[in-house]
């Protein structure tokens, strides 16, 4: 899984725009402003899912097994959660999220949903409209692939 992603990281991190976001009303960050749109066609679809599904694997093995380079990467994190509830829908629909795409347990939720998105590369893999943002991605992706 790493060598998968890792091999993609260069040339689609680079496409990235991790700037602060301005005050457009919808409250995503300019980098994730293109994923407010659904990808038209079946193949960008499935290509959407198939990287939403290597972040899940992603944020939960560094949840579970480097929750200090978590912690580190949380301090870099810009930006606010937009509680819009995309992030919770990724390749399953979360069972405690409401009908309004609201959070059933927003003040008690798990780490793993705390903490997203978790660096830049986790934003580029889950492509929803987050209203976080990293200003460097290329650093975010050092130190994501960095033995730390």
């Amino acid at each position: 899984m790493t060598g998968g992603t890792a091999s993609m990281e260069p040339s689609r991190l680079k496409k990235m725009n991790m700037n602060p976001p301005n005050d457009n009303g919808n409250g995503a960050a300019p980098g994730n402003r293109k994923y407010l749109e659904e990808p038209s066609g079946a193949a960008a679809r499935l290509e959407r899912w198939v990287l939403r599904l290597i972040g899940q694997a992603r944020r939960q093995y560094l949840c579970r097994l480097r929750p200090r380079h978590v912690e580190r990467r949380r301090l870099d994190r810009r930006g606010e959660c937009r509680q819009c509830g995309s992030c919770c829908d990724l390749t399953f629909r979360c069972p405690f999220l409401t009908m309004e795409n609201r959070c059933n347990h927003y003040d008690r939720r798990t780490r793993t949903c705390r903490d997203f998105p978790i660096d830049a590369l986790d934003l580029r893999l889950s492509r929803v409209p987050c209203g976080h943002y990293y200003e460097s991605a290329a650093k975010e992706s050092d130190h994501a692939n960095s033995s730390g």
